[in-house]
């Protein structure tokens, strides 16, 4: 193989591993921040729901409004959406 070929597929090989290593880096970074704010999103709804009816009352929640505020619902909502859109064609 004549040098400056070996040097390019060299060359693109480093490029292949890093990329490799990049894009593990910016994987497991999504992976950490959607655990933080799944423990987050959950954190939540549980000090809601510690809440007495009194003091829930007072900032004009219900226990039943709980969940329709708690961010998951809102995600459980929008996939929802995407999902039936994706079933009659809409994307």
């Amino acid at each position: 193989m004549p040098p400056q070929l070996t040097n390019i597929t060299a060359a693109t090989e480093r490029d292949a591993a890093r990329l490799r290593l990049d894009l593990s880096i910016v994987l497991s970074l999504l992976r950490r921040s959607w655990r933080a704010f799944l423990q987050r999103a959950e954190g939540q709804r549980v000090t809601l729901y510690d809440l007495s009816d009194r003091e829930l009352m007072d900032i004009g929640l219900t226990r039943g409004e709980i969940d329709a505020i708690a961010p998951e619902r809102a995600i459980e909502r929008l996939r929802d959406n995407a999902r039936s859109l994706l079933g009659r064609g809409g994307m």
